[in-house]
């Protein structure tokens, strides 16, 4: 029988202990640089532990909690989508939500953020061994908490099919509005409503659902995204954002697509650079303006503001 420790490769010191074994040999382990303790009692490879991102390694972390919590409790909130593969946005939490019962209350409690609800039973899902809120469940939560382009962005991801190349587990915007009425939203409903109205699977990452919400929080127009671009040549690609009244193309750049190798293709980062200079020259050749702006613009919204504004792009708004 599979279990956590054997699935995530954890070593939980109470499992050793059922078999008579010594945890000490972790401890100093961790003394030694041989592994890491991602939560109290429980040890994880420090191999395996540095070829993680920061959202792995949270990942990893509310997995060896609900492990070695006696009460093994349910996933929620934020860490039952890092558990999903939900995109987080902003700092990576401290805590590990749980759902806990009306009678018990909401409460902050060692490493756990307790979340009081009368539907505890409801909803729940065991994925990779541990128990979670099933994913509409765990987007509606994210909207019921998260500012606005958070909560965008976690469920522009939610709806968006996978392929069969990429697989990935997804909801549709009827299997949401059907879990507000399971789970009897009244409390914030106006809050989730609005973020699963705006959602849209056609955003191609995080960042781009980010700031498709910015710009909206903004007053600018509603931009055409993933607009198709030809020239003489042929295909020069689909842009993240278009506004034709305005003859303007908006991209997102991320870190991701000059990093990481599978976005790369095998490229070196200098021929990744060169090939985005030239799609975008030949853009401009066609005769729209292009702005660009990143992470940084996208989370100081004033900036965001300026850019666009001296881009040419009208806003209902007179400052950000």
């Amino acid at each position: 029988m599979q279990t956590i420790a054997s699935i995530h490769d954890i070593t939980f010191v109470s499992e050793l202990s059922q078999h008579d074994l010594d945890g000490r040999p972790f401890r100093r382990g961790v003394k030694r640089g041989d592994a890491v303790r991602i939560h109290r009692g429980a040890y994880l490879p420090m191999s395996v532990w540095r070829t993680l991102d920061s959202h792995e390694q949270y990942r990893y972390q509310v997995i060896a909690a609900t492990g070695a919590s006696r009460t093994h409790p349910v996933l929620s909130h934020r860490s039952a989508a890092v558990v999903w593969g939900v995109p987080l946005i902003g700092p990576i939490p401290r805590l590990v939500d749980v759902l806990a019962s009306e009678a018990a209350g909401s409460r902050t409690e060692g490493s756990f953020r307790r979340h009081a609800t009368k539907h505890i039973d409801s909803e729940i899902e065991v994925v990779d061994g541990v128990a979670i809120t099933s994913l509409r469940r765990t987007i509606i939560d994210l909207a019921l908490t998260l500012p606005f382009p958070a909560a965008v962005a976690a469920l522009d991801w939610a709806i968006r099919p996978g392929t069969p190349q990429t697989p990935k587990p997804y909801v549709t915007l009827d299997d949401l509005f059907e879990a507000v009425g399971v789970l009897e939203v009244t409390r914030g409903l106006r809050r989730v409503s609005r973020a699963i109205e705006f959602g849209d699977c056609i955003s191609g990452s995080p960042g781009e659902s980010v700031s498709r919400a910015v710009i909206h929080e903004l007053g600018f127009p509603v931009p055409v995204l993933q607009k198709r671009f030809d020239d003489r040549l042929g295909l020069i690609g689909f842009t993240d954002f278009w506004w034709p009244e305005f003859r303007l193309i908006g991209e997102f750049d991320g870190l991701a697509k000059y990093i990481r190798e599978q976005y790369r293709k095998g490229l070196s980062v200098n021929d990744v650079v060169m090939a985005e200079k030239k799609r975008e020259d030949r853009l401009r050749a066609l005769g729209p303006s292009v702005a660009r702006w990143c992470w940084e613009n996208v989370m100081a919204p004033r900036s965001l503001f300026a850019l666009l504004r001296e881009a040419g792009l009208p806003s209902s708004r007179l400052s950000a």
